[in-house]
């Protein structure tokens, strides 16, 4: 019983087909996971440029603001500095009055509290509060205010 050589060449293509058919399949079935991974990291790539770009704009912003802060420091320091001269000034002029250069030098030594400003030499609230501050700002920034 011998199979004729055509029917085993037919069997020996219809396999070839069949292989064909499955390879041709997987390819396809590749490819379109190919495809489907290459659209999520396109995805993924935009959605990272725009975060860069929102970082981008946030950090000028960030950037402005501190150069803002630095101004109105230094304008700040002047105005210290301003004060403490008319402090300085006053309080040299102010021979009618020895209590208030006492009073000065006192605030500036750290020895005396807002209510003895008030109480001893007759200070406003107001302006014992600022001699306080003018003559111990260390303090006030240590303290946050």
């Amino acid at each position: 019983m011998t199979v004729p050589v055509i029917w085993v060449t037919a069997v020996a293509l219809v396999l070839a087909l069949i292989g064909l058919l499955v390879t041709l399949r997987s390819y396809r079935g590749l490819r379109h996971a190919q495809l489907t991974r290459e659209r999520w990291f396109q995805h993924q790539m935009e959605r990272l440029e725009r975060e860069h770009r929102g970082l981008e704009s946030a950090l000028a912003g960030f950037g402005r603001h501190l150069d803002h802060v630095d101004e109105r420091a230094g304008q700040l320091e002047e105005r210290v500095t301003q004060l403490n001269a008319r402090i300085d000034a006053v309080a040299a002029a102010d021979d009618d009055e020895p209590g208030f250069g006492h009073a000065l030098r006192l605030a500036a030594q750290g020895r005396v509290s807002v209510e003895e400003l008030i109480d001893d030499f007759g200070l406003s609230e107001s302006e014992a509060l600022l001699l306080m501050r003018v003559n111990r700002p260390d303090e006030e920034r240590a303290s946050g205010r």
